[in-house]
């Protein structure tokens, strides 16, 4: 058996698999929020007519996202803000000591994390379902299965722990957190999605996390169900 992680380090872990994310938050958030804020200097450089345009990378979902700013720019930053707020207050939320000692500093950090899940996964989902032809048919299923999940898994988080269902409350956290760290698990294992695809390894963090749920024993999908048929 080997030695469990310290509060600590797994706080540390965390913070360094949300940086990819908060880093690609930043910079995709500088981006859209200029071109909303201004258009005609989008336009001057990404005219849609132009030859140019093929070479200028992202030109045309940047004229999309300011074409249908509400649900292709705004949406999106919403996605990057809710991510970056979740991936952020994982390192406080997880981190047993906290929870111990600074218990109110572990509720709001829990509820931030509970906030930026559902808004991240309702963007994700009002972007897919919206404009469903700026996907493939493949990135259209996985959106709407991981944006289910990380409104979903929050919600079921939130409500467990105002019942004093404190193990099913872990539960539902760990998974919105699984389900999170797709994006940023595909930048730490890139050498995995050459081999396995974006999606493989979103699944493969996603049933991580149910390890982690079994290791721990905390309540199963399945366990929940079995106790709601008695």
């Amino acid at each position: 058996m080997g030695k469990r992680l310290s509060p600590r380090m797994v706080s540390v872990l965390l913070f360094i698999v949300a940086l990819p994310i908060v880093f690609n938050s930043a910079f995709t958030s500088n981006v859209v929020g200029n071109d909303l804020n201004n258009p005609n200097e989008l336009y001057e450089n990404c005219d849609p007519q132009a030859v140019e345009i093929e070479e200028n990378e992202g030109c045309g979902d940047r004229l999309h996202r300011t074409e249908h700013a509400f649900n292709g720019g705004w949406t999106l930053l919403g996605h990057m803000i809710g991510g970056s707020l979740l991936m952020f207050s994982a390192p406080i939320t997880f981190n047993s000591n906290i929870l111990k000692k600074r218990k109110k500093l572990h509720r709001k950090a829990g509820y931030a994390f509970i906030l930026g899940g559902i808004i991240t996964g309702i963007s994700a989902l009002s972007m897919t379902v919206i404009f469903p032809h700026r996907f493939s048919n493949f990135n259209v299923f996985t959106n709407l299965l991981w944006g289910t999940l990380l409104v979903f898994s929050p919600i079921m988080a939130l409500k467990s722990i105002l019942a004093g269902r404190v193990k099913n409350h872990r539960a539902w956290m760990i998974r919105c957190y699984a389900v999170a760290a797709g994006p940023s698990g595909h930048r730490w294992l890139f050498f995995l999605v050459d081999i396995i695809g974006d999606f493989g390894v979103s699944l493969l963090i996603f049933l991580t996390g149910e390890l982690i749920i079994r290791k721990v024993g905390l309540k199963t999908m399945k366990t929940m169900i079995s106790m709601k048929k008695v």
